[in-house]
């Protein structure tokens, strides 16, 4: 049964654990991983990643991230310098490619722990919210 009355102020200053329930990121992530790891949390509700299982696809969800980041510099380094020789297109095409499974990787990651909408909406469901958005029809508008 819960206590009676008011809570003291000592009672309320008194925190255990986390505030919302959130998951903390682990300490096994690098700076770049903890901070896609804190934004993602930090975009649903609070019991959202509850279980192991989902702590660990989202773990390495923000390692995707990373790896995909790191692919998408090395890429704009090519392209600035300038591919010039065979050997530059062959490693060229090799980053391209890489960046492509990261990619595809990242957007599986995303989907199995239904951060896409493609994972939230039924296209039953897409369709309808589409409609609400208030979005007067083309002949609607004033000219």
């Amino acid at each position: 049964m819960a206590a009676r009355g008011r809570a003291s102020s000592a009672s309320l200053s008194v925190v255990v654990g986390s505030i919302d329930g959130r998951p903390k990121p682990p300490a096994d992530l690098t700076k770049f991983q903890r901070e896609v790891w804190e934004r993602t949390v930090a975009n649903e509700a609070s019991t959202f990643f509850n279980t192991a299982a989902l702590q660990q696809l989202l773990k390495e969800y923000c390692r995707h991230c990373e790896s995909a980041d790191k692919l998408a510099g090395m890429i704009e380094d090519t392209e600035a310098a300038g591919v010039s020789t065979d050997a530059e297109l062959k490693a060229y095409d090799k980053l391209l490619g890489m960046r492509d499974r990261e990619t595809k990787a990242l957007g599986d990651k995303a989907t199995k722990l239904r951060l896409t909408n493609q994972a939230r909406y039924t296209p039953q469901a897409a369709a309808t919210a589409s409609k609400k958005t208030g979005e007067r029809k083309l002949w609607e508008r004033a000219s």
